[in-house]
């Protein structure tokens, strides 16, 4: 079984093409349609990665964000950003709320890919 990889997006375009790009390459991907949805999954499940859109209803990226730093059971999750959600101020909150990467919608399998298998290998926890 691969790494275990929480994929939370809002638009399910988005969540679908991202557990397509990763389940092809191995991964065990579980998906969740926005922030309330992944908590949930967070506090029933062990993950090794999760990949959190930002802009989503009800409970945004940045407060999962910093939920899951706040756990002592999930703090040394790795969490990616992956958002449209661009500029300087969106990007230093993303890195204040304890992610440890930041990736610009849209995006390249091969980008994602790259830079999920260097978070999953290096076992680097950077927040």
């Amino acid at each position: 079984m691969g790494k275990r990889i929480l994929v939370v997006d809002d638009d399910e375009n988005i969540l679908n093409l991202e557990k397509t790009i990763l389940e092809q390459k191995g991964f065990d991907v579980t998906g969740a349609n926005g922030g309330a949805e992944a908590l949930k999954l967070l506090a029933e499940q062990a993950f090794d990665l999760v990949l959190l859109d930002v802009m989503m209803p009800e409970v945004d990226g940045f407060t999962v964000c910093r939920k899951i730093k706040e756990d002592p059971k999930l703090k040394d999750v790795p969490v990616i950003f992956l958002t449209a959600k661009g500029g300087g101020e969106a990007l230093a909150e993303g890195f204040e709320s304890g992610a440890v990467m930041y990736i610009n919608k849209p995006f390249t399998a091969n980008k994602l890919l790259t830079i999920v298998n260097t978070m999953l290998e290096s076992g680097t926890n950077l927040s």
